[in-house]
């Protein structure tokens, strides 16, 4: 039996590379005139696609001078703790000397942890400010992608004192930025400020980016062709499973697979729809849909993460994108 030999390429298809709305750009404008009130940007981006939801446009909101940035990935659950992924990644931040955190907004302790950082970074303003907090108030700027689940962390944040951000399954729910929201205990002068998820305009993405965007759920779930993202996903779970090596097996338990996907691996998703198929009416957009929302533990959504480390370098990859991000500001 030939040994399988999952697609290193994945073809270019028609698709749409941006979703940049209108209120996506008034929010970066609010952000400069709200640069001088905030001290601490908390980034979220999804653990799955680290560099997919890495925003160069927010690099130009924060000022390394005045403010603070700590990195704070979502979706911590899609991956068990012994995953080499989570390694890399930690080696990734080392090398951009950037400050991250990993958590499931689902627990508790997650939250708190986050709580304990917020209160570090004040307390290090009050050291550098001989012992004042600011008059206003300590204030965070929480921003990210749409839907890589902000306002599900500030609504945890604020525990009991009831939900003040809306949330929901599909990007673009909350669409202004909101005045700031009490944090913490009573006495702690802690405010956070949500903002409206902003993506990239098309002169800084690309179909590759788009995808991985769908298949996190950033953009709107009906931009991307369903059959597109369904093979875009066959892709990269054929890239990530070990074929041909005894852990290939073990490695089925913690990554999302297809029916047969070891015994009789395809790179056809035609083949792949027609094996999940519950009855022969079901449409392939239908089937796609369902597979969709079923297949995303364990996978990691960028390809250039796959390669190893000697031929990819994460310092190298944010100077390009901020380079071109300059370029598109300054037009």
């Amino acid at each position: 039996m030939l040994k399988f030999l999952p697609r290193f390429e994945f073809p270019r298809y028609n698709i749409p590379v941006a979703d940049f709305k209108g209120h996506q750009l008034k929010a970066l404008r609010r952000f400069e005139k709200l640069k001088p009130q905030f001290h601490l940007v908390l980034e979220l981006r999804d653990l799955r696609a680290p560099l997919s939801t890495r925003n160069v446009l927010l690099d130009q909101v924060v000022d390394k001078r005045h403010h603070e940035r700590l990195v704070v990935y979502t979706r911590r659950d899609s991956f068990p703790a012994t995953s080499p992924y989570l390694d890399r990644l930690s080696q990734w931040h080392a090398e951009l000397e950037e400050k991250f955190l990993m958590v499931d907004c689902r627990h508790r302790s997650a939250i708190n942890h986050i709580l304990r950082c917020i209160d570090w970074y004040h307390e290090l303003h009050r050291e550098k400010n001989y012992g004042l907090s600011p008059p206003l108030g300590f204030k965070v700027l929480v921003t990210g992608m749409p839907n890589v689940g902000k306002s599900t962390l500030i609504n945890s944040m604020r525990g009991s004192s009831g939900k003040v951000a809306r949330t929901g399954s599909e990007a673009g729910v909350t669409r202004s930025t909101s005045e700031s929201i009490k944090v913490g205990s009573s006495g702690n002068g802690v405010y956070i400020i949500d903002t409206p998820g902003v993506g990239l305009p098309a002169r800084l993405s690309d179909s590759s980016r788009m995808l991985a965007l769908a298949l996190c759920g950033c953009v709107k779930r009906t931009l991307v062709d369903p059959w597109i993202q369904a093979d875009y996903l066959l892709y990269l779970m054929n890239l990530q499973l070990p074929y041909g090596t005894d852990t290939v097996k073990q490695a089925e338990k913690t990554l999302s697979t297809y029916p047969g996907a070891i015994q009789h691996p395809t790179n056809d998703i035609e083949e792949v729809l027609n094996r999940l198929r519950r009855n022969p009416r079901e449409s392939d957009a239908s089937v796609a849909l369902r597979w969709l929302d079923e297949s995303r533990s364990g996978l990691v959504l960028d390809p250039e993460l796959l390669l190893p480390c000697a031929d990819f370098s994460m310092r190298q990859h944010v100077e390009q994108a901020l380079k071109r991000a300059r370029k598109v500001m300054r037009k």
